[in-house]
C-alpha cells in the first residue's frame, strides 16, 4: 500500500484521530526526468487550526485547491463535521456552485473514486443586491451586512489603504471618536464634512471613499446578528 502524506497533523495528533478529520487534496505530482505521474495521496488536517498559503500564477489552480479543501470538510462523516465552523469569503463568486452536484465532470470524478455531490451550504450576499439577485434568480439564501462601528480606525485605514499618521487618518480617527455607538456611512460622511480642524480636500478625499465604500452594499448601521 502506497504511503499517505499528511500535511499538518502532528505525530501525537495522527495516535489520537488516525485518519478523522483529514481532506483529500489529491496526489503528489512526480517528475522523474521525462517521466511525469501521479503518486501518493495528500491529505490535509483540518481537525486542526492551520494558516495555510496558496501561491501560483493566473489560472494555476489556486481557487480549485481552496474548493477542494471547502467541499472536503463539507463530504466529512457527520460527526466529525459538526465539530468544524467554515466561513468562506467568496470575493470572485465561485463557491456557490457546491450547493450543486458537479454532473459536468462526473467522468472525471469516477477516475478519482468520487461522485458529483450537492453540499448543504447557506449563500449569503450583500444586503443591498439580495432582493435584486433573488428577482434574477441569482442564488442567494440570506442577506448580510455589518455595522460600520464594528470597525475602528486602523481597520478604515487598512481598507482605504492609508496611515492612522496621514492627513486622512488623522481626520478619520477624530471623526470616529465624536460618532455614536451606532451609526451609519451617511452619518459618518455628514460628521466629516463638519471638521473645522482638516482642508477641504482632505475631507472630500475620505467623503469619497466612504461614499464609494457604501456601494459596496456590506455596510448597515444594525449589521447582521
Amino acid at each position: 500500500m502506497a504511503y499517505k502524506i499528511t500535511v499538518g497533523r502532528t505525530a501525537s495528533d495522527k495516535k489520537r484521530f488516525g485518519k478523522q478529520g483529514l481532506v483529500f487534496l489529491g496526489k503528489h505530482f512526480v517528475k522523474m526526468g521525462e517521466v511525469m505521474s501521479l503518486s501518493n495521496e495528500v491529505y490535509l488536517d483540518v481537525a486542526r487550526p492551520h494558516v495555510v498559503l496558496l501561491s501560483g500564477k493566473r489560472g494555476s489552480g489556486k481557487s480549485y485547491s481552496l474548493g477542494t479543501i471547502f467541499e472536503g470538510v463539507l463530504t466529512l462523516p457527520q460527526p466529525v463535521r459538526e465539530n468544524i465552523a467554515m466561513l468562506v469569503v467568496d470575493t470572485m463568486g465561485l463557491y456557490w456552485t457546491s450547493k450543486y452536484p458537479n454532473v459536468r465532470q462526473e467522468k472525471l470524478l469516477e477516475e478519482w473514486g468520487l461522485k458529483p455531490k450537492s453540499a448543504s451550504v447557506v449563500v449569503f450576499v450583500p444586503k443591498k443586491y439580495y432582493t435584486k439577485q433573488r428577482k434574477e434568480g441569482i442564488v442567494s439564501d440570506k442577506p448580510f451586512s455589518i455595522r460600520p462601528s464594528a470597525l475602528n480606525a486602523s481597520d478604515w485605514c487598512a481598507i482605504f489603504e492609508c496611515k492612522l499618521t496621514d492627513p486622512l487618518g488623522i481626520l478619520l480617527e477624530r471623526t470616529l471618536a465624536k460618532l455614536p455607538k451606532k451609526f451609519s456611512i451617511g452619518e459618518f460622511v455628514k460628521r466629516v464634512k463638519e471638521d473645522t480642524k482638516t482642508s477641504d480636500d482632505i475631507k472630500f478625499a475620505l467623503e469619497n471613499r466612504l461614499l464609494a465604500a457604501k456601494e459596496w452594499g456590506i455596510f448597515d448601521e444594525f449589521g447582521t446578528k
